[in-house]
């Protein structure tokens, strides 16, 4: 996701609602970083360059519409409505905070924390989707670093705490009839950490990746979910801090929220405005 859009199309109409965040490539505003800018081209050698630069480039077909645009803009956050009825509530940095874990691993049995993170992400989504379990990983973290752990520090090393403004919120809306559900990737140990703290009865139901063996920012992990709740994607309500996840989302039609501090706006402010006409 992109909190500019720079483009060579001219003052087209498409662009309109967004005015304050588009400008001319070449881009002039020094100040902004490219990688934060999305190129609107249809010139290839301007899409090179733009590339060269480390800006993003968006790819459509036929006429260019505000819809091809929706889900890469950071800054955009859709008003809740009356229509929308299934609230999706991301667990990790949103309803829970303190979740880091690898680096307090990495130092209680000393691994290189650099080798030890590539070696992690090899393995983060087949964790995350039940495919291989925490058991596996540590046998293979011995196999590979030599280093012999005992009991499961994903489950010792996750201490997770409540963040109180989202927790909020998610007992209003389950208060004024609406139905919340959380939709999270995650892996057994924090799934029973949470369970426990009481993070998962917040919800009227919840949807875990590795139960599912469908993660975030596939397609099928949010059609599984708003299949099982009988609702059209028009009537969801996506809370996230992960930007893949938001334009993937976005870009099915379910109307989404980044929480997160980006272009200039907190996370908070983010959902005081969203959220103002509802609660």
């Amino acid at each position: 996701m992109y909190d500019y859009i720079v483009t060579d199309l001219g003052n087209a109409a498409v662009f309109s609602p967004f005015a304050d965040r588009v400008f001319a490539f070449p881009l002039q505003q020094m100040h902004i970083p490219h990688a934060r800018c999305l190129l609107v081209s249809g010139n290839e050698d301007t899409k090179t360059v733009a590339k060269e630069l480390g800006m993003g480039v968006l790819q459509w077909e036929g006429e260019l519409k505000e819809a091809d645009l929706l889900p890469h803009l950071a800054w955009l956050d859709p008003v809740v409505t009356a229509a929308h009825q299934l609230f999706l509530f991301d667990m990790g940095n949103v309803v829970v905070r303190n979740i880091t874990m690898l680096g307090k691993i990495a130092r209680a049995w000393k691994l290189d924390r650099n080798e030890f993170l590539t070696d992690y992400l090899h393995y983060e989504f087949p964790l995350m989707e039940g495919e291989f379990s925490s058991s596996q990983y540590w046998a293979h973290v011995h196999q590979v670093f030599g280093v012999k752990v005992e009991g499961d520090p994903f489950y010792d090393c996750f201490n997770p705490i409540f963040n109180e403004e989202i927790v909020s919120l998610v007992k209003a809306l389950r208060k004024a009839g609406k139905r919340v559900v959380c939709a999270s990737n995650t892996i057994d140990p924090h799934w029973r950490i949470l369970s426990d703290m009481g993070a998962l009865s917040l919800f009227d139901t919840v949807y875990a990746s590795h139960e599912m063996h469908l993660t975030k920012p596939s397609q099928a992990f949010f059609q599984y979910i708003l299949e099982k709740e009988g609702v059209k994607a028009e009537d969801a309500y996506f809370i996230d801090d992960n930007e893949e996840n938001i334009s993937r989302a976005r870009s099915m039609g379910i109307s989404s929220l980044l929480y997160a501090d980006r272009s200039g706006r907190s996370a908070e402010l983010r959902i005081a405005e969203a959220f103002a006409g509802i609660l």
